[in-house]
């Protein structure tokens, strides 16, 4: 600092935050270029793929247990309904273009026969 009291209040503690900033980042990347930290890094990082699989086989386990299909399973399944239902469009189309078949009609809505309730007066 200069030795001349800032005019604005705020001043002060903007220089010393960023004084502060700068050393935290001095220090911090100093840290991270230590083979220490680069160890540490891939042994939390290794510790939580770890974590993740064993809880992905558990689960797979409990789902077996109870006869529910895993997640892979139902995508399996969603995939192959969806080229079903992809497949089925295309004969419905070459139908409708060969005339064989008239366009899908529009599904019949139910009657509405429930009247709401009178309002108490």
């Amino acid at each position: 600092m200069t030795g001349s009291i800032p005019t604005d209040p705020a001043a002060f503690f903007r220089e010393m935050l960023g004084q502060w900033e700068k050393m935290a980042n001095d220090h911090g990347t100093g840290m991270m270029k230590s083979s220490e930290f680069a160890q540490a890094m891939h042994g939390a990082t290794a510790a939580t793929m770890q974590a993740k699989e064993a809880g992905r086989e558990f689960m797979t386990r409990v789902l077996a247990a109870y006869h529910l299909p895993s997640r892979e399973e139902v995508a399996e399944v969603a995939g192959r309904l969806q080229a079903i239902e992809d497949r089925l469009a295309g004969i419905e189309r070459a139908l409708e273009r060969l005339g064989g078949a008239p366009a899908r009609a529009e599904r019949p809505q139910p009657r509405r026969t429930k009247t709401p309730p009178e309002k108490a007066r």
